[in-house]
């Protein structure tokens, strides 16, 4: 739990970092007087829960709220699994190595650029900021963890 401490000195071991800056300093300042100087110190955990939901409400602010982000992730889903449905049909039911190449046409066509476009940095990926191994870590992790309890 996160730490209040007034004038260098601990007065509360388990505040509440949840609590608005401006209440915080309403009660130092009533209960210490206008002079008071305070911080929170928070634990590792509680700095890391904190950076999460200010980046988290940076997205939502500057880039697109939850249920927006949700409709990109559900529309590019749905937009790669009908073009490798089709890139593995065509390509199932190739004879030839012309036919094999043709059957990438679409695919190549819907996604082929961004290969080039990440390759010249005009498009990034959040993944790329995680790093791929941290969300191939987390992919797994969860999976797991939901897969868990829907076989309960």
């Amino acid at each position: 739990m996160a730490k209040l401490k007034v004038n260098n000195q601990i007065v509360d071991q388990f505040y509440d970092f949840g609590t608005p800056p401006d209440a915080t300093m309403q009660l130092v300042h009533e209960q210490f007087g206008e002079s008071a100087t305070y911080v929170v110190e928070l634990t590792e955990l509680e700095e890391i829960a904190l950076s999460k939901a200010t980046k988290r409400a940076d997205i939502t602010a500057h880039v697109a709220d939850t249920d927006s982000l949700l409709g990109t992730t559900s529309d590019t889903t749905h937009l790669l699994l009908n073009e490798l449905s089709g890139f593995i049909n065509k390509l199932n039911k190739a004879t030839t190595l012309a036919e094999v190449r043709a059957s990438a046409t679409s695919l190549q066509s819907a996604i082929g650029h961004i290969e080039a476009d990440v390759a010249a940095g005009s498009l990034t990926f959040p993944y790329q900021s995680k790093g791929q191994q941290s969300v191939m870590d987390e992919i797994s992790a969860r999976a797991t963890a939901v897969n868990q309890v829907l076989s309960k």
